[in-house]
Order: C-alpha cells, then sequence, then structure tokens
C-alpha cells in the first residue's frame, strides 16, 4: 500500500481544519477600538517577519518589523471608509481591516489588495 495518497488527505484535513478555526469577522464600529499594542506576523515587500505594532485612539499605528538580521520601522493609519469599511495604508502597502472575535480570542487581519502579504496579529499580553 502506498502511503502517499493518505499523508496528502492528513495534510488537506490538516489545512482546512486550520481555515475554518478563525473565528468570524465582526464589525470595527470606530479605528479607536483597536487601540493597543499587538503582536503577530506581517508579510509583504519588506519581508515576512515577526511584528509589534501599537495602534492609537485615531487610527495611526507605528511598530517594528524584525527581518533578521534587523528591525525595520513600520507605520501608518486605519481609516473608516464607511460603517464596516476599515482600511489601512502604510510603509508595507494598503487593503482591508479585518477584526476576528470569538471563544475569548481577538485577532486582527491586515489584508493586501491584490494579495502577496498582510499581517495576524493578536493582541500583545
Amino acid at each position: 500500500m502506498n502511503p502517499r495518497p493518505a499523508r496528502t488527505i492528513l495534510a488537506l484535513a490538516t489545512l482546512v481544519a486550520g481555515c475554518t478555526s478563525l473565528p468570524p469577522p465582526t464589525s470595527i464600529d470606530v479605528p479607536a477600538s483597536l487601540a493597543g499594542t499587538w503582536r503577530g506576523r506581517m508579510t509583504g515587500p519588506m519581508g515576512n517577519a515577526p511584528v509589534l505594532l501599537t495602534i492609537q485612539d485615531d487610527g495611526s499605528y507605528r511598530g517594528i518589523l524584525y527581518v533578521e538580521p534587523t528591525y525595520k520601522e513600520v507605520g501608518g493609519v486605519i481609516s473608516m471608509i464607511a460603517r464596516g469599511r476599515i482600511r489601512y495604508a502604510g510603509t508595507d502597502g494598503n487593503g482591508r481591516v479585518m477584526l476576528h472575535e470569538g471563544s475569548s480570542r481577538r485577532i486582527l487581519r491586515f489584508v493586501r489588495d491584490g494579495g502577496g502579504g498582510g499581517a495576524e496579529l493578536t493582541p500583545a499580553k
């Protein structure tokens, strides 16, 4: 018996399970509701690396992206375009902002326009 099909099915099942574990997106009323320090990973033209961001009440953000062996500063602003439509514009690109909440988890996602990057962040402790 060839074990390759079983491994392929297991890998696909794991991938699907991982995708479904993200809580559904919730509405962001104002950028101030995202204020605080967030950590996670950012992917884009500056690299794919750990990031630490601080979001202010006015929606501006600054952070540090650690691309070995150096740190790079990132920054930008989160703006409300219309109710339920939140966008970011920053040093690493532009795109949509999505907040996923559920089961005592908050996940903030920057979804880059045209694909090819973004960020997935959780509140820093």
